[in-house]
């Protein structure tokens, strides 16, 4: 597109406009506005978002496309680059989209190139040309591969039938082409062969392991966090976060430009390339939270100081962000937002299992935006996650009224689960799917549903159906391992494992490990790997706490283990009630405590589980051996013992009879 606007149109200068779910048409205007109308202070600028801010429709749209003339007049190419707001989930041209196309005359002399990973489809009475760009043919694919072989005098050369096979698993992406050969180069094409399945379609792991080469430096890998976290940034704003002087970071960066992660922007700032954002934040961590505050506050002294003819949009836009996070509210009020930053705060703080955030920001979003998918979806995920189950219900009906029946009877099946109403939840999955729900995340949760039913050959294939969807997914991967695990299949579950190691943040990587560790006999190694995971946070979820303390308990280690629970109650007061008890319960049974253990057991609310029956069983078994009971009562518990044993015979797997059960407690 650059070229063949560079060539034909002699549109010479790029201007990348991001679209967000969020965008209403006043947000489109005061985004292309602030890369064409001139101003030089913060208050020139506030004005201008105040001032269209109160535009009606109508006129924004008439002023986006007297810019839009304004930028073809100076040799300036727009580029609409879409994040949610361009094309919805079917594909359909978004509200404000279609506006700023139905404003296009057939002789206009404005124009404007959109870009989606999306494919459009019918968008009505507005004709647009578009290319679709597709992964490399087959017989592409190998010709590639054959001309990499050679490049790199690998030695033996694939043989046709090696490079077909190949083929089928670069699945025309070259990235994964120039992996495979590496690795060939590496280890060997014959090894490579034999453990072909590691390079299924596995986007976010090929640049993981494009970082890990590059044997990059501690000051560049800070970079890199900071970028992947807040982009763009201004050059002394990254030195003055980093604590570095401008010449000791000028090097760095350089280099980080000559690899292609790094890229800088018209104006002159600095951006992560848009390819290995999230690849980056696994490979080399998140920011600590103080972090956040120092972005908002340099943003902020940098804006407040600057007299410059250049977009400031985006740069308000990070210090809204950072400053939020950080909960600094003074310097949040002074930055200029939209609704989309608050939908992505929701989404990030979602998927870094921040649920608290995520419910906070979410609650500002729908606030904001009302109809909008993205935020309420988010937050009633959020909701859900906090066990909010009644607030979470409520905003499922509030999204029927606009959004698709597919997306309202996931969530449902999301919440059914969550519940622990796996069978309702998979009713509610199987109607999501005959709507046209389609991808890695129904198959994942499908999968879920049947693991926790226990119906491992059902689990098994949705989650090799949710692998081929979505092979790099940490989430997908971790459930495979948890799958492996339940059937006792050691090799597998430690083959998902390795997987997870190359793509997950280490602190959910450590906890896997120490499930499976604890799962297969080695609590010495589980414990180990459990402290590694608590170690690699800040906040460490309520997972990972939890399960220290189970292993402390499976090593007799009771003092540490009811500190842990103590800091569980303390910090986690309202989640995972049950757990929490049941992990109470183990501690008093191995106290010798068993009369403590029956009273706690009483609190659990789900006592139908093999996990609360296994509890009870041992619970009782203890008093009966040690406590002076009535007759009566020696009875009943004798009685209740043998029926609980006899329950445990045809449900339980005495594979997980040391575990505290729960198992499904971190998924």
């Amino acid at each position: 597109m650059r070229l063949v606007a560079t060539n034909v149109l002699n549109l010479r200068k790029h201007v990348v406009i991001r679209i967000g779910s969020g965008d209403s048409i006043q947000d489109v205007c005061i985004k292309v506005a602030d890369q064409v109308e001139p101003y030089s202070t913060k208050e020139g600028f506030e004005r201008i978002v105040e001032q269209i801010s109160h535009l009606a429709s109508e006129n924004a749209v008439q002023r986006i496309m007297a810019n839009l003339r304004t930028m073809a007049e100076s040799g300036e190419l727009p580029i609409f680059l879409d994040e949610g707001g361009v094309l919805d989930s079917d594909g359909r041209l978004q509200e404000p989209l279609q506006a700023v196309l139905g404003a296009l005359t057939p002789n206009d002399t404005a124009y404007l190139f959109l870009v989606s990973t999306r494919k459009p489809q019918q968008l009505g009475s507005i004709a647009i040309p578009a290319i679709q760009l597709r992964p490399l043919k087959d017989s592409d694919t190998k010709r590639l591969i054959a001309k990499l072989a050679a490049f790199t005098n690998l030695q033996p050369r694939p043989k046709p039938a090696e490079l077909s096979e190949l083929s089928e698993y670069v699945a025309g992406y070259p990235p994964s082409a120039y992996f495979a050969i590496q690795q060939a180069k590496h280890y060997g094409l014959d090894l490579v062969m034999r453990e072909k399945a590691g390079l299924v379609q596995f986007r976010t792991t090929v640049f993981l392991q494009h970082l890990q080469s590059l044997k990059i430096d501690p000051k560049q890998q800070e970079a890199i966090k900071l970028l992947a976290s807040y982009s763009p940034l201004p050059f002394s704003v990254i030195s003055r976060v980093l604590g570095s002087h401008l010449e000791e970071i000028h090097d760095p960066l350089l280099r980080l430009i000559d690899q292609a992660l790094v890229i800088t922007t018209e104006e002159g700032f600095y951006r992560i390339a848009d390819p290995v954002e999230d690849a980056a934040l696994k490979a080399f961590g998140y920011l600590p939270d103080e972090t956040h505050k120092l972005v908002a506050r340099e943003l902020s002294s940098f804006l407040d100081s600057s007299e410059m003819e250049i977009p400031r949009l985006e740069l308000s836009r990070v210090m809204f962000r950072a400053a939020s996070l950080a909960k600094d509210a003074k310097v949040a009020q002074s930055a200029v937002h939209l609704a989309d930053d608050l939908i992505k705060l929701t989404e990030k703080s979602y998927h870094a299992r921040r649920f608290g955030d995520a419910v906070e920001f979410g609650f500002a979003a729908v606030n904001e935006r009302p109809t909008n998918q993205d935020a309420r979806g988010y937050l009633v995920r959020a909701l859900i996650q906090e066990e909010r189950w009644v607030e979470a219900l409520a905003h499922i009906e509030e999204l029927r009224k606009h959004a698709p029946l597919r997306e309202v009877y996931f969530l449902q099946g999301f919440l059914a689960r969550r519940r622990g109403n796996q069978k309702e939840a998979i009713h509610a999955y199987e109607e999501s799917k005959k709507l046209g729900k389609r991808g890695a995340a129904i198959s994942r949760e499908l999968a879920v549903c049947y693991y926790e039913i226990n119906d491992h050959d059902k689990a098994a294939q949705w989650i090799k159906k949710a692998l081929d969807q979505h092979g790099d997914n940490p989430y997908i991967i971790d459930l495979w391992a948890q799958i492996a695990t339940r059937q006792h299949d050691e090799p597998g579950a430690r083959n998902a494992l390795r997987r997870l190691e190359s793509i997950d943040k280490p602190v959910f990587f450590h906890h896997r490990r120490s499930r499976i560790e604890l799962a297969f006999g080695n609590p010495k190694e589980a414990k180990e790997a459990a402290v590694q995971a608590l170690n690699a946070e800040d906040r460490p979820p309520f997972e990972v706490v939890s399960q220290l303390a189970l292993c402390e308990i499976e090593l007799g280690n009771l003092s540490s283990a009811e500190s842990l629970l103590n800091e569980l109650q303390s910090k986690f007061p309202n989640v995972r009630r049950d757990v929490q008890t049941g992990l109470r319960c183990r501690l008093e049974i191995c106290k010798g405590r068993f009369a403590n253990a029956l009273n706690l057991l009483d609190r659990i609310s789900d006592k139908i589980t093999v996990f609360y029956k296994k509890l009870r069983h041992d619970a009782l078994i203890g008093e009966l051996k040690s406590s002076a009971l009535k007759d009566v009562d020696r009875q009943l518990y004798e009685k209740e013992i043998a029926r609980l044993a006899l329950e445990l015979t045809s449900e339980a797997d005495p594979f997980d009879s040391k575990d505290i059960g729960f198992i499904s407690f971190d998924i």
